[in-house]
């Protein structure tokens, strides 16, 4: 009988310690799942800044109402329409998927890096504490009963319209069909000059000393 007690009292420890192993594996899939939503999300009418957050649906007049250098004088504007998205959007997909106990309210934050020529992402940071199934059971073995997560996620924001029209503005303004030739020749010349100075002269310099 002792026997057959120490033997239950270890695999019932056994027990629920795998059960809140595999509860915090999947808390952490979870809230790591719904960044990855609400950035996708946020991502993919991140232009559009009444639209949807769930549905991506967007009115015409909202569509209309788009300016043209929307990120030249409306980026600070966005990037706040996407972090009040995000604020609102994931904490209410947690409380929908997760199934243990906040110890606080989830913090989310959500901004926009610029990556490179009309090309942007978005990050969400998702930030919580819950507690762990059975943790006031463990504490007494050493294992906290409260476990943090941190995760982040990234979405590219697909603005087509603005990374065409950018990338040709740029090409036609760059193409050498649409300068005065003698001017980039003059330039080049120039451009020349300063390099036998100061390249081939101090060459020679060094060579003399």
């Amino acid at each position: 009988m002792l026997e057959s007690l120490i033997v239950y009292s270890v695999t019932l420890f056994l027990l629920f310690f795998i059960l809140a192993i595999f509860s915090v594996l999947f808390q952490r899939w979870n809230i790591q799942t719904i960044a990855h939503e609400t950035a996708a999300r946020i991502a993919s009418t991140y232009k559009l800044s009444e639209a949807d957050t769930v549905t991506g649906y967007a009115t015409k007049e909202q569509i209309l109402d788009v300016r043209e250098y929307r990120y030249l004088y409306d980026g600070k504007a966005l990037e706040t329409a996407a972090e009040n998205k995000a604020k609102v959007y994931a904490p209410q997909r947690l409380a929908k998927t997760t199934y243990t106990k906040n110890v606080t309210e989830p913090d989310v934050h959500a901004h926009a890096e610029h990556d490179a020529l009309a090309r942007r992402h978005i990050e969400v940071t998702v930030t919580g504490e819950y507690c762990v199934p059975f943790g006031d059971a463990l504490s007494y073995f050493g294992f906290d009963s409260v476990i943090r997560y941190e995760t982040k996620a990234y979405a590219e924001c697909l603005d087509i319209i603005d990374y065409i029209n950018t990338v040709d503005y740029v090409d036609y303004q760059t193409s050498l069909k649409e300068l005065n030739s003698g001017l980039v020749e003059m330039i080049s010349k120039i451009l020349k000059v300063f390099g036998h100075i100061f390249l081939d002269g101090g060459e020679a310099y060094g060579e003399g000393v």
